[in-house]
């Protein structure tokens, strides 16, 4: 599936949450990669609540910035 496919009709959480899925990388080695030469890194609570169920009181909305990097990260090893 293309890069620019990658759940194209829903919100970032979701989009972000299936990158991960797909690349074959744990949790943690993708935020790794996300996080890696970051002046300013996403903790690993927040990345888990980036990744969290709709419906889990922990879920909070990913930012752009966040799903920008992704795609240029986890995103490389997807192609």
């Amino acid at each position: 599936m293309p890069l620019e496919d990658v759940g194209s009709e829903t919100g970032n959480n979701e989009q972000l949450r299936e990158m991960v899925e797909q690349s074959g990388l744990t949790q943690v080695e993708a935020l790794a990669l996300i996080n890696a030469g970051q002046a300013f890194p996403v903790a690993l609570s927040t990345w888990k609540s980036y990744l969290a169920a709709p419906t889990s009181a922990r879920r909070r909305n990913c930012p752009d910035a966040v799903l920008k990097r992704a795609k240029q990260t986890i995103g490389r090893l997807m192609k």
